[in-house]
């Protein structure tokens, strides 16, 4: 009788978990091991902001499956608060510690899934460890600033950083009417995501809403109390008192178990994998965000620590390990944010991404009705669509807006997906009715102007 492969996963948040469950299901008999270091598995992080600003309203609602039902509903076995110290690829063992006792385990494997994903960027500035001073990256970082907020007076809040959770987390301190001010170094907000032009239509409208938003500036330093908590957010040569910091300086993949490993790591920093999902070192996969994909424009490889992807991932690395032959194709890197009552959306390349891959750009920007003009509630959309002069070919898109905005985003990335051409945009056969849209639609009329000024 043959024995049933032993499957080791590495890391239980999106993808480790995900590649657990596909693997059960089309392997029944096989032995799975979930390994994480965190006391939770299964939880969403994308929600923690909206967790502590009181918008999920019970804690419980961002957990997808406990580690008791895994093994009761699926028979996988999760090991929480247990660290993996090294993988042997020599020997087939993962080297684990039990961080509660401190006592070591040797696990054999078949396979291997790693799935340590993104591990958030701490700056080297003074005042880091003072008392009210949380990154925000894990469930038991929320937990804290959730306790923090229980306990303390806090009236005012800095935000190191205008990425995603910056912004979450300016909005999520308003609602609890706590003043925030937040720092970005770069000149806009987001700037890695999106072009100058939308970033500063996000920029004004959070600044109308009563955030103190500063970009361009450089915190220098956190200050203390005699006491050792938080005080005051030094930069620009300027104080900016607060009684509570919130770190959001980004994140960066965790690769170190894999370059121990010398599992191959690519030119993004991040793990380097086929379309398969499996590593330079056969028989060890990797997905989620401690992995770099394609890019499905550029071609070239990229890195988008974004929790869809993540999910998508880890059910190709689950049928494969289980046996299958499912492939990853790419990404392109569409996401979206609630930025107050806007949404911000983005796929494919922006602008500068397609001038530093080579291309020879050309961008409109249209704004359109959301609704027909004689219905009563519409808004405004703006769409950025960018291409290149030589090919014709699209390139990207960016939208702003307080509503379709989703809609939008996902019709071009589909487009861009079936490789679909500007004019076939123009043509494209989307739905129409007075109180959901405009009778050309804000794609069909971006891309025809941008097919003119293409000819």
């Amino acid at each position: 009788m043959k024995k049933p492969l032993k499957l080791i996963v590495i890391g239980g948040v999106a993808a480790g978990t995900k590649s657990a469950s596909k693997a059960r299901r089309d392997d029944p008999d096989m032995e799975i091991t979930i390994v994480t270091e965190e006391p939770y598995i299964s939880y969403a992080g994308c929600g923690l902001a909206y967790y502590i600003g009181n918008v999920v309203d019970k804690r419980e609602k961002l957990f997808a499956r406990s580690p008791e039902a895994f093994k009761t509903k699926q028979n996988i076995t999760v090991l929480t608060r247990h660290f993996a110290d090294r993988i042997n690829t020599y020997d087939r063992t993962v080297q684990v510690t039990d961080l509660s006792k401190g006592s070591k385990l040797t696990l054999h494997y078949d396979r291997v899934l790693i799935a340590t994903g993104a591990k958030a960027i701490i700056p080297p500035i003074g005042g880091i460890n003072l008392e009210g001073v949380f990154p925000l990256h894990t469930v038991t970082d929320a937990d804290n600033i959730k306790s923090y907020l229980s306990g303390h007076t806090v009236r005012k809040a800095c935000i190191i950083g205008g990425g995603y959770i910056g912004i979450e987390m300016a909005e999520n301190f308003k609602a609890l009417g706590i003043h925030a001010t937040v720092f970005e170094k770069a000149g806009t907000i987001m700037p890695l995501l999106f072009d100058p032009d939308i970033s500063t239509v996000c920029s004004d409208h959070i600044r109308e809403k009563g955030v103190e938003l500063l970009t361009g500036v450089t915190v220098e330093n956190i200050v203390g109390d005699p006491d050792g908590k938080v005080r005051a957010v030094s930069a620009g040569g300027k104080e900016y008192d607060c009684e509570l910091v919130i770190i959001a300086a980004g994140v960066k993949p965790n690769v170190k178990l894999a370059r121990d490993a010398r599992i191959t790591i690519g030119p993004t920093g991040a793990i380097k994998v086929d379309k398969r999902m499996e590593t330079s070192v056969r028989g060890i996969f990797a997905a989620g965000d401690c992995v770099e994909m394609t890019h499905l424009v550029s071609g070239k490889p990229c890195w988008f620590p974004l929790g869809s992807t993540a999910n998508k991932q880890g059910r190709v690395a689950g049928a494969n390990i289980a046996g299958g032959n499912k492939n990853y194709p790419g990404v392109l890197g569409t996401s979206i944010v609630k930025v107050f009552d806007l949404a911000v959306s983005r796929t494919g390349l922006n602008e500068r991404e397609a001038k530093d891959n080579g291309y020879n750009t050309l961008s409109v920007t249209v704004k359109t009705p959301t609704r027909a003009g004689y219905y009563p509630g519409g808004k405004e959309v703006t769409l950025k669509l960018t291409a290149d002069k030589g090919s014709k070919k699209l390139l990207g898109a960016q939208v702003v807006g307080t509503d379709t905005v989703d809609k939008i985003i996902d019709t071009v990335a589909a487009a861009l997906m079936g490789n679909l051409s500007i004019t076939d945009l123009t043509n494209i056969d989307i739905s129409y009715s007075p109180p959901y849209s405009t009778a050309m639609g804000t794609i069909i009329v971006a891309a025809g102007v941008l097919e003119e000024k293409l000819t």
